[in-house]
């Protein structure tokens, strides 16, 4: 069986006072028959600012919050960075990860691994 595992990112990054915190966005997981679908909120981040890596046996999301260039005279939300790091394991085809931004929702599909997909066998009759 497939799986995958989940660590938070730290509330603040450690020794720069000052800087963007950096926060672990809210996810969701759905398991198909073929794909783990992950679903992360990171709203105001635009494409350049996200990355999504695959290496080893970890997957990266990350994502920064644009500032709008003027100081706000009144703010309720922090200009935060997006962190989340998932565990892959070997039932999980890492080279066919894919990836897309829409309305502030990153969609992640982790294919899983053709040897664990359910095959049917085609009976003959005699």
């Amino acid at each position: 069986m497939a799986t995958m595992t989940t660590t938070s990112a730290p509330s603040r990054r450690d020794g720069t006072e000052g800087a963007p915190r950096t926060v672990a966005p809210p996810v969701d997981i759905y398991e198909t028959d073929d794909a783990f679908v992950l679903l992360a909120d990171m709203p105001g981040v635009a494409p350049a600012g996200l990355d999504v890596v695959a290496e080893r046996d970890e997957l990266i999301i990350s994502g920064q919050v644009e500032a709008l260039g003027a100081d706000p005279d009144y703010q309720e939300f922090e200009l935060a960075g997006y962190r989340r790091a998932f565990t892959l394991t070997e039932d999980l085809d890492t080279e066919r990860i894919t990836a897309a931004l829409k309305d502030g929702v990153l969609r992640v599909e982790i294919p899983k691994s053709p040897r664990v997909q359910p095959r049917k066998i085609p009976v003959r009759t005699e």
